[in-house]
């Protein structure tokens, strides 16, 4: 996109046509809230020269400035790309604010300067005003200081940003409260969720007392121990997390573990499979 811009700009200010800008019907004044600006507050000001006398204004009051930009050589209105006032203070710190065209074409700048102190960043007392227009079109950019105004505008608070603000009084202790921990229940209620969590094993050991372990069709594979120490160790690691290590230490080993009974377990019921096959 940026790329497209450059191109362009480059293009316009190729094939464009440079003529020459005059600026016309310039008149500017101080106006109260609401008064309508006509030629009895408004001052004409004479292209390239300066107003006589030093505008002054305070916060409630508007700064009104009207214009006309022109081609010289058809007298046809015209839309530079860049058209500013330019405000000088006696410290040399400039601001600069931007003046729209209206639907007929006419520039107008019409704030009220309380409006506009924000953008003067706290600055107040005397300034230069000063006409900037610009374009790739132009021949004769101006740059031209029309007047001269005392503005009293009030001083726009901005807070220090918190990164750069300095301070010299000990701050205040930062005390650490914790919360209290939770009332455990009673070792009645504790033995006998133990008691619950360990009969399903108990139900197990049980079942096979009764069944028996038939270890005759156990295939004879090297897998079938491996396997079987692994899902003990599968229930020692369980054993281990209730009484020591928390959930990740468990996870850990269990990752690990966990991967060599699964593929023990395979090999044993692809042996078991293989004996099946050939007894049948």
């Amino acid at each position: 996109m940026k790329l497209l811009f450059i191109l362009s700009v480059l293009f316009t200010a190729t094939f464009a046509t440079v003529d020459d800008v005059a600026v016309t019907n310039f008149k500017v004044g101080i106006l109260a809230k609401d008064q309508v600006p006509d030629g009895e507050n408004l001052k004409n000001v004479v292209v390239h020269s300066k107003l006589p006398n030093e505008l002054k204004a305070d916060a409630s009051q508007r700064l009104y400035v009207s214009f006309n930009l022109v081609k010289k050589s058809d007298n046809a209105k015209i839309k530079p790309q860049q058209v500013f006032l330019r405000f000088v203070a006696q410290d040399g710190e400039d601001v600069v604010l931007v003046v729209k065209d209206d639907s007929n074409g006419n520039y107008v700048y019409d704030t009220i300067l309380r409006t506009a102190s924000k953008s003067f960043r706290n600055l107040s007392g005397q300034f230069k005003i000063s006409l900037l227009v610009g374009d790739v079109t132009i021949k004769n950019p101006i740059n031209w200081n029309f007047a001269d105004i005392d503005a009293s505008l009030p001083t726009v608070y901005e807070p220090t940003p918190k990164s750069q603000q300095v301070r010299y009084e000990p701050l205040n202790e930062i005390t650490h409260e914790f919360r209290q921990p939770e009332k455990r229940p009673s070792a009645v209620i504790s033995d006998l969720f133990t008691v619950i969590c360990l009969s399903p094993l108990v139900v197990l050991i049980g079942l096979w007392l009764q069944i028996g372990i038939n270890f005759q069709n156990a295939p004879a594979s090297p897998w079938v121990p491996i396997f079987h120490v692994g899902l003990a160790g599968i229930f020692g690691l369980y054993f281990l997390f209730w009484v020591q290590f928390n959930m990740f230490e468990t996870l850990k080993y269990l990752s690990v573990l966990g991967f060599f009974t699964f593929v023990a377990g395979n090999r044993v019921l692809r042996a078991l499979s293989e004996t099946k096959e050939k007894s049948e």
